[in-house]
């Protein structure tokens, strides 16, 4: 049993933050209907494997689509908007990330869905918000890192960085559905429509919260981080690689130094650790450098030191922490296999993953099956495609 079990999503959002929010939801349960225009979501075409390119079903596509339907309609068409009205009016949800006004235009806004389903849940994901001085504006998850403060607190070399990921946009992809299910359930005390902003910007100040919280308090940002933040405190380099040191109390620096085999400074009480820190930190470097990365992990694990091996991706899945959460789970497709993460979180010992049914769907995969279950007789859907209403 899952939260949204007999709930309907229809997400016509693309890229990232939009998509992953419609993806959380499905992983909850929702049948998530995909509505994509002729040209298909942009991401089903980013990668670099030529099998995955032809079926447009690539790695960064399937990651936060798999277990959609995927319906394909021209909404600049007025066949084609009315398919998703039409959609929208036995949905739950409604999903959609256009620039600020756009979805006016084609009668998709939510005054109009809303006078047509009462208890529709309408969702807006924009890159500054509905409303401001820069509502108006575009932006990717690059974009918004710049112009929310996120790369001023990034900064390392020749200035501030960006931050892989692309974090903002899955950031706001979650921030999105949580919001999502306070507003399902506002709906079921007031019987009533809702309206979800959801505004990348303001995702990424949250993500800096306390820095955020401090600027508006005092007018002042705080100073970016570093690799080093303090005695044993951050970055450090290893034989092969590095590890990340948390030395934020005496007694963390001195449960590092007893693992690593500095015991002269572990034996000291606070005061004399902090007398003699600058020389302290000098030889946990020199430490360091005589094992690999991998090598001092284990010893922290195992002495259950506040510190940890820098890893890639792949040495992370090669660890089985995350096979033991559950993080992954297998989907089919045209093009092949993909792993994709499964929610992240366990509820009574039971890990949600997407709808095995749908697999990763090819573009329009379903529109025929979709517009069948909206009523439209055979006639009608041939009319729809041959129109290009529909595909």
């Amino acid at each position: 049993m899952k939260p949204l079990e007999g709930s309907r999503v229809i997400d016509m959002t693309h890229v990232l933050a939009g998509p992953y929010c419609g993806y959380q939801l499905g992983l909850l349960g929702a049948d998530v209907i995909k509505v994509e225009s002729p040209y298909g979501d942009m991401i089903r075409l980013w990668g670099d494997d030529q099998e995955q390119l032809n079926h447009g079903l690539t790695n960064n596509f399937a990651a936060q689509n798999a277990g959609k339907r995927s319906i394909c309609v021209n909404i600049k068409r007025p066949e084609g908007a009315e398919i998703v009205r039409k959609l929208t009016d036995e949905a739950d949800i409604f999903l959609e990330n256009f620039r600020p006004g756009k979805m006016q235009a084609f009668g998709l806004d939510y005054e109009t869905i809303a006078q047509r389903n009462k208890r529709i849940v309408y969702v807006s994901i924009s890159a500054f918000g509905q409303n401001g001085p820069h509502g108006h504006r575009p932006g990717f998850d690059d974009v918004i890192q710049a112009t929310s403060g996120f790369m001023s607190i990034n900064v390392r070399g020749d200035g501030p960085i960006r931050t892989g990921g692309p974090v903002l946009d899955y950031a706001a992809g979650m921030q999105a559905a949580s919001a999502t299910l306070a507003a399902v359930l506002m709906r079921e005390k007031t019987g009533e429509s809702q309206k979800v902003d959801i505004a990348m910007q303001d995702i990424a100040m949250l993500l800096m919260n306390r820095n955020t919280s401090i600027a508006a308090t005092t007018g002042k940002a705080l100073p970016p981080s570093d690799n080093r933040d303090g005695t044993m405190l951050g970055r450090f380099k290893t034989r092969d690689g590095y590890v990340m040191l948390a030395g934020y109390l005496p007694r963390h620096c001195r449960s590092i130094c007893k693992a690593i085999g500095l015991d002269g400074f572990a034996n000291m009480n606070s005061s004399e650790f902090l007398a003699q820190a600058v020389e302290a930190e000098r030889q946990v470097e020199l430490r360091l450098l005589e094992k690999t990365s991998e090598e001092w992990d284990a010893i922290f694990s195992k002495e259950g030191v506040v510190a940890g091996g820098v890893r890639d991706l792949v040495e992370v899945i090669e660890t089985g922490q995350p096979e033991a959460r559950g993080l992954f789970e297998e989907v089919t497709s045209a093009a092949g296999a993909f792993q994709v993460t499964t929610a992240g979180y366990r509820i009574n010992d039971q890990v949600l993953g997407p709808d095995s049914g749908p697999g990763v769907p090819k573009l329009g995969e379903h529109t025929s099956e979709i517009l069948d279950q909206l009523g439209y007789d055979q006639i009608e859907i041939e009319a729809l495609l041959e129109s290009g209403a529909a595909k």
